[in-house]
Formats: structure tokens, sequence, C-alpha cells
């Protein structure tokens, strides 16, 4: 076992279990609309006709000869002015509903918050919806139980049933577009089901709609975990035309079809670079692996990754992958050794196990691809491998590296069934997935500015320039999927290498050079309910662009290939056919390589809290998940590109602060993460954590001991906390996040501590928003610390339905540059001592 660090992280003594802390929060009154206006709006239309069919006695079967129209065995729409409290509970009162789901939408000038819920009635409950219509209608008392049902015909703003235009979104529509058929005039796509407990009958009945228009199935999934129910399909030009007409015929009419979307693809940048003299290879690795990689098949066989890896392999894609398999032994070298230019990371004592999920096919001008299934569907069935069963792959893993980002799937508000799957498979078992936020290689064009002019900037006015383009292309810049999953840790590219800088080809610039901004393709945030994403950045390499002409402006094109002199990170490559040296290095660029590098932190990071306490392997695996989770997190920061990207992008106001911190987490996150403050601490700093399990509404309080060396000393210090767990997805419900975790803002303590909230850093509601929250507050008056003085952190549990125990880690660091004896004073107060290096 490797020796500790010189300065292990120390571990808080035990909390002080409590109550949650309990506070009504103050929300406006939602819009609603009285029984007599209903009647004039589309949503008292339909219910009024509905009242008429049933009072004259007509067969309700009758009304699904209208496609547009409400009928018996239908996925109906509700969509609500806002969340109506109660009402999942009052739908299962009505018998013959089956309440689908509820999510949250995008606010609107008229409507802050509103909701939409989605409710398939048989012939019975759609008579008693029209029944207690009526009595709102009547302005009668509603049945015990069925209250909620007079808030919702209030607050309805529109009532219809799902309809093409739900099936086929407009992003998707864009992407379908520009699709083009094989040799055998077939494309293919992913048709997500509606997800009913009769799922054989749901997809029976889009079976039978897609070989009726002459479409093939190549694969099927159905994960309860992630109520997801999905079909890989090829179909004919001809029906993908009906697709994109929206209409009322086809396979986009058919009833048990939730979503039409494009086939997931992935793509690497690759830049490959002169090999220099092989340096001498650390010790093979010799325990079970703590870190797995999700990926291409690799060539295991490259010096750099021989002996190093566990590979699995099934899908038996081995024998598939003919071409060069670049995209995975870049991720393998990028976990087990970083940047291969930069100064060498801690050796891993652990190999790293890696699973093809993805090939290399014999065309070189294809990317690695997925075989003939989902790639959610992968995923779950190599979890499952690993962790499931009476004779798991690889147990002990508890991370798992996915630098897959599915360019067809941008987030905009919706989850992918990709990110649901990954969501339930880490709360499920436990399992931190380390995920790329995805890049983006379209051209951002500038417009009233020709290349002349651009050539002609400074630097600087060239990163600012950039910046406009971006801000103004944000909305079609943001991450990829599964990079949205609530769970896992989603990492972006800092615009950072070891490479030098030398001269660059015409045309060719390096806008962003030391800004610390994100490269430029990286993937922008935010993520599933306004969270943090991406939570962090890692070196991703600097990603040049290439000056472009475009009508009267120009466009700034992140270069993709044959691009050897500009840089990036140094990976492991498989070398060319003729090549007789087979210890061949790539340059790669993107979030790809970032969320390997991070993956390789986190293993260390394990490795040194093993190092340091005897029982830290004992610990249960779902809580070191969260340990690494909290501490990647925990030690990033907001570079200076902070400052400019609130120039670019504002509010110049500064009392609109939490826009423009809005504005600077959707490039930066939490920050680009430091990852020597991951694996150590410093003398002038002590860095502490905890792992435990909240129950419902339960808190923990930790006393955080302040070393008096401290004390009176007008100078910066700092106290920072994180929290972070893994949330149950609650696909269906208004709150995706089954489980809510609070750090409580300290009040009388940080007064004594002389200390607030840190400005540079996203807003604290917005810090809430996910399943990892982190907070800094910082001053540089004097405090007053006596001899036991301790900085109490409180986390809770907030109200939730879910009955068990939820795992969590927090860390915190306490700091005060220049003051050499924080680090032994905090350790000398805390019971469970780390073990120290010995002299030799």
């Amino acid at each position: 076992m490797a020796k500790p660090p010189q300065f292990p992280l120390l571990r808080l003594d035990p909390p002080k279990a409590g109550g949650r802390q309990k506070r009504k929060p103050a929300f406006p009154p939602p819009r609603q609309f009285g029984a007599a206006e209903q009647l004039g709006r589309r949503p008292g239309q339909e219910l009024q006709r509905l009242a008429q069919t049933f009072a004259a006695g007509r067969d309700p079967l009758e009304l699904r000869s209208d496609a547009a129209g409400l009928a018996p065995e239908r996925l109906l729409v509700f969509e609500l002015t806002t969340d109506v409290q109660n009402f999942a509970r009052a739908a299962q009162l009505v018998p013959g509903l089956e309440f689908i789901g509820a999510e949250d939408l995008e606010g609107d000038d008229a409507d802050q918050s509103p909701s939409l819920y989605l409710m398939i009635p048989d012939v019975a409950a759609l008579r008693q919806m029209v029944g207690l219509w009526t009595r709102f209608q009547a302005g009668q008392a509603l049945p015990e139980g069925l209250t909620p049902w007079r808030n919702l015909f209030a607050q309805l703003r529109d009532l219809r049933p799902w309809g093409p235009q739900d099936r086929v979104t407009p992003e998707d529509f864009e992407i379908l577009a520009q699709e083009r058929a094989d040799s055998r005039g077939m494309i293919r796509l992913e048709i997500e089901l509606v997800f009913r407990a009769a799922g054989a009958g749901v997809e029976r009945d889009a079976l039978g709609a897609l070989l009726e228009s002459g479409g093939e199935l190549i694969s099927r999934t159905r994960i309860e975990g992630a109520k997801y129910h999905a079909l890989l399909a090829d179909i004919p030009q001809a029906e993908l035309g009906r697709v994109l007409a929206r209409g009322h015929e086809g396979l986009v009419a058919a009833e048990s079809v939730m979503h039409i979307r494009p086939q997931s693809a992935v793509h690497v940048t690759a830049y490959e670079s002169q090999e220099g003299p092989a340096p001498a290879m650390p010790p093979l690795p010799q325990g079970d692996p703590i870190a797995a990689v999700f990926d291409a098949v690799p060539l295991a066989g490259h010096p750099r990754l021989t002996g190093r890896l566990s590979v699995d392999d099934p899908f038996d894609l081995e024998p598939l992958a003919v071409g060069r398999r670049i995209h995975g032994t870049a991720m393998a070298s990028a976990v087990l050794h970083g940047d291969l230019a930069a100064p060498a990371m801690p050796p891993l004592e652990r190999r790293v196990f890696f699973v093809n999920v993805m090939f290399a096919p014999q065309d070189l001008d294809q990317d690695e691809r997925f075989p003939d299934r989902l790639p959610a569907d992968l995923f779950e069935e190599a979890v499952l491998r690993l962790k499931a069963g009476e004779d798991p792959a690889a147990p002990s893993v508890i991370v798992i590296n996915a630098s897959l980002g599915d360019r067809n799937k941008p987030f905009t508000g919706r989850m992918s069934g990709w990110a649901r799957v990954v969501d339930h498979l880490s709360h499920t078992y436990g399992l931190l997935f380390i995920i790329s936020a995805g890049n983006h290689l379209d051209d951002l064009v500038t417009a009233d500015m020709n290349t002349i002019a651009f050539e002609a900037l400074d630097a600087a006015q060239k990163a600012r320039t950039t910046l406009r383009a971006s801000a103004a292309a944000i909305a079609h810049r943001r991450i990829l999927a599964p990079s949205e999953s609530i769970n896992a840790l989603t990492v972006g590219a800092l615009h950072s290498d070891s490479f030098p800088q030398g001269v660059l080809p015409a045309s060719t610039f390096d806008v962003w050079l030391d800004t610390g901004l994100c490269t430029i393709s990286s993937g922008l945030g935010p993520g599933m309910g306004n969270a943090v994403k991406p939570d962090v950045l890692a070196p991703g390499g600097r990603h040049h662009v290439r000056l472009m002409p475009a009508g009267a402006g120009h466009a700034l094109r992140p270069i993709g290939k044959n691009s050897s002199l500009l840089g990036g990170i140094v990976v492991a490559a498989p070398p060319a056919p003729t090549d007789a040296n087979p210890d061949r290095t790539n340059r790669t660029v993107g979030t790809s390589v970032a969320a390997a590098i991070m993956t390789g932190v986190a293993a260390r990071a394990h490795e040194a809290l093993e190092a340091s306490y005897d029982d830290f392997v004992g610990l249960p695996g779902p809580q070191r998940a969260a340990l690494l989770k909290a501490l990647l997190v925990h030690c990033a920061r907001w570079t200076p590109a902070r400052d400019l990207i609130v120039e670019i992008l504002g509010p110049a106001d500064n009392k609109l602060h939490v826009r423009q911190k809005d504005n600077v987490r959707r490039y930066l996150g939490y920050g680009a993460v430091e990852a020597g403050m991951v694996l150590d601490c410093a003398n002038d700093r002590a860095t502490l954590w905890a792992v435990g399990q909240l129950t419902k509404e339960q808190s923990h309080t930790f006393a955080v001991p302040l070393p008096a060396i401290m004390s009176g000393k007008a100078q910066l210090h700092e106290i920072s906390a994180t929290v972070a767990w893994f949330a149950p997805p609650r696909v269906g419900a208004g709150n995706y996040r089954g489980v809510r975790l609070k750090l409580v803002e300290p009040n009388e303590p940080a007064v004594s501590f002389a200390v607030k909230a840190a400005g540079h850093q996203p807003d604290s509601n917005q810090a809430h928003r996910g399943t990892v929250i982190h907070r800094r507050w910082t001053g540089e008056k004097a405090a007053a610390l006596g001899a036991d003085a301790s900085f109490d952190l409180m986390v809770q549990r907030q109200l939730d339905e879910i009955d068990d125990p939820i795992p969590y880690a927090v860390v915190t660091t306490v700091t005060m540059p220049g003051i050499a004896e924080v680090y032994t004073q905090v350790r000398d107060r805390i019971a469970v001592k780390p073990k120290v290096q010995v002299p030799v």
C-alpha cells in the first residue's frame, strides 16, 4: 500500500443528530381561472364536449375517431399554471385512471413554475373526471379526497391529448430532418414508449405500428427503475417523412409512442503527435479496481496500458473492433496516467476495470459506435454484470467513467432515457458516474465583423468577440445526454494543457488562451431542474479555431482533425498499421479526456484515504462513492473567467448578481478542480470529511474545529463545505429528484468567525438544485476564537416520500493562507487521527 500523503485529509468527529429545521416558503399564488372563464377556453370546451357526449348516452369510444380530441385510453396532457399539491394521490382515487407522470415546465411571464400531468383514463375514469368537472362548474363541493381536482380545474391552462407535436420535439425534428437513409433506404431511430404497468400491450401496439410502416425492430429494452421502455428501429425514408410531417397517420400518431428520437451518436476529436522517448513506467497495479471505464474497445496491449486494465467484453465487441481503437485507448490512458505531457500523477495501485460498450468499425471515416443496442440498455446490463448476481465481475468498483456524449440529444429541459437509467443505476448500486459534458463542433458566427477586422483585434478582444458569439448560440450548445443525470458528476473541459505554445498556422487562433474559460466546444449548462451543470471543469486541452468567411461576417470553426501542431492532452494511441513503434501517443481535446482525468483523480483520492485510514475500505461503497463526488466538487473554484463572463453576458447591474452567477455557472459550473487539494492538505489548510446516512426529516450537525492560531489576524480566511448524495429518481413525478438534502447556511458561527458567503460561487439557491451542494464563506476581518472554537455545519434531509435512509458525504476545509499551524491545530482536536508518513 502507498504511503499516506504528507498532510492526510482529516476525519470529522461524529455529528449530533436532530430533526429538520422547518420553514414555510413564501410562494406567490398561482394564476387561476374561474369556472365561467374556463368555459370559454380550450380546457373547458373539451371537458364540456365530453359532458355532452355522456349526457346524450353516446358510446364514448366514438371519440377515438377524432385523433385530436379527448378519448378513453388516450394519453391526456393537463398543463397547469403551477403544481397542484397532493394531486397524484387524488388521481389514484379515480378507478381506471392511470397516472403516467408529471414534470416541471419552463416558466414564462404568465406562470413562474408551470407543471404538466400525463394521465390515461378508461371509460369509467373519463366519466368520473367529467362528473368532477360538472360539480366544479356548479360550485359544488368535491368528494372527500378529491378536492385537489378543484385546484386542477382552476389552474388548467391547457388540456389536450399527447400528439405528434409532443412525440417529435423541435430539437429532435431538426436532427431527424438531416438524417440520410442507408443503402437499404432505411433510417435508424429510437422510439421511447409510454411507460405503463401493462408494458407488453404498449410494446405490441408500437410494434404493430412499426411493422405496418415497413420498419424493422433492431432491439428493445424496458428498465423499471428508470421507467424507460424503448425500441431501436429502422424505418423507411417515406415513414420518416410522415414522422417529420407530425400529422395523424403512421408511427408518429401511435398512442403507445412517447417520443421519436434520433439514434444515439458519439464522436471524439483526436490529434496525432510525434512520439518522444518512452518514459519509465511505474510498477504494475495489483489491487481490485475501484474505477471502471465504459468505452470503445481499447488497445489493451499498448505499452502504457498492458497489465493495468481488466477488460470485460460482455457484448462480444472485440471481434468487431477492426478499426483503429482510438477513443477507448485514450480514455484508459487518461484515467491511468492523466496527461502524459504534464507532471506525473501518483501511479494507481489498483487496476482499472474496462467494459467494452462501443467498437471501431473498419471504415476509418466513421466514429467508434455502439452495437445494435440502446446505450441505456448496454449500461444497465454492464452494471448488473459488475455489481449484481452471485458472482459479480467487479464488486469493488464504485466509480464509472463514461466519456460519452450523445451529440443527437442536447439537454433541453427533458431528461433523456439514458440519463434516467444512469440515475437509477447510481442510486441503486451506490455508483459515482463521471460523465463528460459533451462537445459542440458547430461554427460560432459573428455578424458585422469580417475576417480582416477580427484578425486585427488584440488577444483580449478576440476572446471577448468569441465569447459574445458563444453567448448568442448558448441555447444550441447545451450539455449532451447522459450528462444531465442528477446523480452523475458532469465534467466540462478547461481550456488548458501542458503543450508549449508555438507559432500558429494562418487563420488559426487560440482565442481563449489564459482566460480560464472552458474550451470553445465544451457543453454548457444548466442541468435538470436548473441544477449546476457541468459540475466541474478539468483540463481538456486548448481547442483552437479556424477563421472562416461567412457572408458579411465570419465564423470561428473549432478544429477537428489534422491539427497535430496545436496542443492538447497527451494520451496513449494505437500505432498506424505501418508503424514499428508500438508506444504511440495522440493529443486529444475535449470533455471526454477531461472526465477521464477526473476519474483518475477520484481513484487516487480513494487510495490516499485507504493509506490514511485502516477502516476506509470497510465503509459502505455508496458512502465512499458520495465522498469522492464531494471531494472533486469541493476542490473546484471559479477561474478569472468569471469577470469576463459577467462583462460579456451581464447583466451589468451588480444588484442582479444572481443572474450574473447563473451565466457564470453555465460555463464554469462550480469551477476548475485543483487536483492536489483532492489528495492532500497543507500546513495552512485542513480538509475534513465524514460519511453517513440520513433518515426522513433528520439532520446531522458537525462541529468543525477552528484553530486558535487564526484568532486576531486580519487577513484572508475561509471555510468551505460540500455535501453529496445519490437521489432516487422519481420518474414521472413533479420533483424528479426523490431526496433533497440541504446545507443550512450558518448564522452566529459565521459572525464570530468573521466570514460571509463568498461572492464568486453559484448562488445558494442554484447550489441546492442538484445532488451536490458546495458553499464557501470568506472574510478578512480579525476573528476572536477561543481554544475550543468550532464552526457548526448542519446537513438536513428535506421533506420527501422515500422511506429508505440516504447515504451522503460531507467535506469541509478551513484555511488561512500563510498560517502554518492551521493543519496541526485542527488535527490535534479530532478523535480519529490519520496515519502519517514515517521519515526515511
